[in-house]
């Protein structure tokens, strides 16, 4: 896994128990590993190099919402199956969220509230 970035957050993150699939780009296909109103763990087998941006698109319940976002840390962690257009590797990588249009950060929080049964705002340890 990456850096451990627990005590510099800023929302709580919701860990799902299953992959959830959503995009970084129009390229590049994504697991969802945890999820908070600042940005998402996200595990691919296309490298994506920290400091660039990205869209994500997020599946949240029958609606998706893209986001702006910038790539913070990535690292390999392990070897991918019958992956014939990636890299043979699989990579995890955090995502920063850049400012969420009103609807977004509405339609986000509401998804993280009904998951978790928690207001998604605050610090979390």
């Amino acid at each position: 896994m990456g850096p451990d970035y627990s005590s510099k957050r800023r929302y709580a993150r919701l860990t799902f128990k299953e992959a959830v699939t959503g995009d970084v780009t129009a390229r590049h296909d994504v697991h969802i590993l945890d999820l908070s109103l600042g940005g998402a763990r996200v595990e691919h087998t296309s490298i994506l190099r920290p400091g660039s941006s990205c869209y994500l698109r997020l599946p949240l319940k029958e609606q998706v919402v893209t986001v702006m976002g910038r790539v913070v840390w990535s690292t390999a962690v392990g070897r991918a199956t019958a992956n014939p257009g990636g890299t043979g590797m699989v990579y995890q990588s955090g995502v920063e969220f850049g400012a969420l249009a009103p609807e977004a950060h509405a339609l986000l929080s509401a998804f993280l509230e009904s998951r978790t049964g928690n207001p998604p705002g605050g610090d979390s340890s």
